[in-house]
């Protein structure tokens, strides 16, 4: 190949290494004003991670405790592990059963995350959850009202 071949391949290269690292990504702050909290098809990340304050081993925490979801607008929820460890999330454990299609257990795996699929579309009113650490202890109790999500 001739230099001006090499440069040519070369700068093709580097442009797509570029615009492949460059795809839409989910704004951290949306503005006041979008419509945001009724967006079709919104996902509601909830993080689990254990409670940071050593007086309180052995519980975790989400950091959403209430989350209002919509039926007619597709909301779902992902369980995602944010210090690492398996955690369990068990609506079984609450006073409503499930407001998800998908069970009522979400296991959600050491460093990643589990979507929870579609609203049960006979889903109505507020929906509390237990969840357990990975050797099966409950590290937040269900009996709180917190953590659960709300349907609408």
């Amino acid at each position: 190949m001739s230099m001006m071949q090499n440069a040519l391949v070369t700068g093709l290269i580097i442009a797509l290494v570029f615009v492949s690292g460059c795809g839409a990504r989910k704004p951290l702050h949306v503005p006041a004003g979008n419509k945001f909290g009724i967006k079709d098809a919104r996902d509601f990340p909830i993080y689990i991670y254990a409670d940071p304050d050593p007086t309180h081993a052995g519980q975790c925490l989400v950091d959403w405790t209430g989350a209002t979801l919509w039926k007619n607008k597709h909301h779902t929820v992902t369980w995602v592990s944010d210090d690492g460890a398996a955690y369990t999330v068990d609506f079984g454990l609450g006073s409503n059963g499930s407001p998800f299609s998908a069970g009522t257990v979400f296991a959600v795996p050491a460093n990643g995350e589990t979507p929870s699929g579609a609203l049960s579309q006979t889903s109505q009113g507020y929906y509390n959850y237990g969840i357990k650490a990975a050797n099966g202890q409950m590290c937040k109790d269900a009996s709180n009202p917190d953590p659960g999500v709300y349907v609408k």
